[in-house]
């Protein structure tokens, strides 16, 4: 429910943007990342077999470039908003205070003005 809230309202605008744009960088990179991974691993693999080794090597190279920096790019923004929702956290607190309700069928006076008039109304005596 807390991680709802900070998704409606992150923080400032930017951060707001940043979040929203680093989702949409995520869901648009993941699978052009898998995608040209797979293509330069088939293609390594047919160089391969046609005996190119320097291309095979050099997409095998790419594939492992594209990888890490998806993968260091990915972990680089997560640790980032994580450090965001992380402050959002600490100084957006809601506290609720519980009072469980009273056995005693005279409820306790809430302040200074109802005790006395609850000690007046005791030190009354009806004629």
């Amino acid at each position: 429910m807390l991680q709802q809230r900070w998704l409606k309202d992150p923080g400032p605008r930017n951060e707001k943007r940043t979040l929203f744009c680093d989702m949409v960088c995520f869901l648009f990179i993941t699978p052009l990342a898998a995608i040209s991974g797979w293509l330069c691993l088939r293609g390594a693999q047919d160089h391969l077999q046609f005996n190119s080794r320097l291309e095979a090597i050099g997409l095998i190279a790419l594939t492992i470039a594209l990888f890490t920096i998806y993968v260091l790019w990915t972990l680089v923004s997560f640790r980032y908003h994580c450090q965001l929702y992380s402050e959002w956290r600490r100084t957006n607190q809601k506290v609720r205070l519980m009072i469980p309700a009273s056995r005693n069928p005279h409820p306790a006076p809430h302040s200074l003005l109802s005790a006395k008039l609850m000690k007046k109304t005791a030190d009354e005596t009806t004629v």
